[in-house]
């Protein structure tokens, strides 16, 4: 039988005792969590999904495009940027326009809707986000070969024009400037509920001589449309004014710490000349 060295039983020894130790302490105080964590504030995946906040867009390029489950464009990208730099778990989820202020409105879930403006009508039942975009003026679109609009005009006057019809979306607003224009000055219109792309196609077969388009969704249209843009002429108008500016709008099951941490997270990922509101 080998003969074991006096070092090695030391060793051996030692390492019994601490065990021991551990084991005996164990037994008497069992390990626990510290007093101020608590299992409860972990979510579990019923309550994760509880806590996110639905946003509501409809399909409107280039402001909200459809892109699998999500969204992207001009107004899309700053709002799920600052979700993420809130770290504030949310989903998007396609809805018609119409529905969405409703949704808003009854207040039954934590929704969002994405772009909409800012009216006191509209604050009564929703809250506003800062700013997160502000669109470009609006300006005309029409056939190339239409001799009574130029490159450049005054709204007033091409409004007074009753040669001309103009196309407008049944039920849409195109901000206070030219909505009043509408109102006082009547000119001939014809009223559609179509899509930008089939609005072009109306002018383009002379149902109508033009319509009201941001320029951003004007030059989107001419570019991915799949219409011929040697056949239509943008007018720009030297009266009109800057774009309106688009918010977030949340019912009020969106708590107010969560707002006000969207908010902060907007003034790092939104930069607009005029941003104070």
């Amino acid at each position: 039988m080998p003969k074991i060295s006096p070092k090695k039983i030391i060793i051996f020894c030692c390492a019994s005792c601490i065990l021991f130790t551990l084991w005996f302490k164990s037994s008497l105080h069992p390990i626990t969590n510290p007093s101020w964590y608590q299992a409860s504030f972990l979510p579990t995946a019923t309550q994760t999904a509880s806590m996110k906040i639905t946003v509501h867009f409809h399909e409107r390029r280039p402001f909200y495009i459809a892109y699998k489950n999500e969204a992207r464009g001009l107004v899309a990208n700053p709002i799920g940027q600052a979700f993420a730099f809130a770290d504030i778990p949310f989903t998007w989820q396609e809805t018609p326009a119409t529905r969405q202020l409703d949704i808003i409105k009854n207040n039954e879930t934590k929704s969002c809707a994405a772009g909409w403006f800012k009216t006191a009508e509209r604050e009564t039942f929703g809250q506003f986000s800062r700013p997160i975009y502000q669109d470009k003026p609006f300006v005309a679109i029409t056939r190339a070969d239409n001799t009574l609009l130029g490159e450049t005009e005054i709204l007033e006057r091409l409004l007074q024009e009753r040669r001309l019809q103009i196309l407008i979306k049944d039920g849409y607003s195109y901000g206070p400037y030219i909505d009043s224009r509408l109102r006082r000055l009547t000119p001939r219109q014809v009223i559609t509920t179509v899509d930008n792309q089939n609005l072009m196609r109306m002018i383009q077969n002379y149902r109508a001589d033009y319509c009201f388009m941001t320029e951003e969704e004007a030059q989107d249209q001419l570019l991915f449309s799949g219409l011929k843009k040697s056949n239509f002429k943008l007018v720009h108008f030297s009266d009109m004014p800057r774009g309106n500016k688009r918010y977030l709008v949340c019912s009020k099951k969106v708590d107010r710490k969560t707002m006000e941490r969207l908010n902060d997270a907007f003034r790092y990922v939104v930069h607009l000349e005029d941003n104070d509101e």
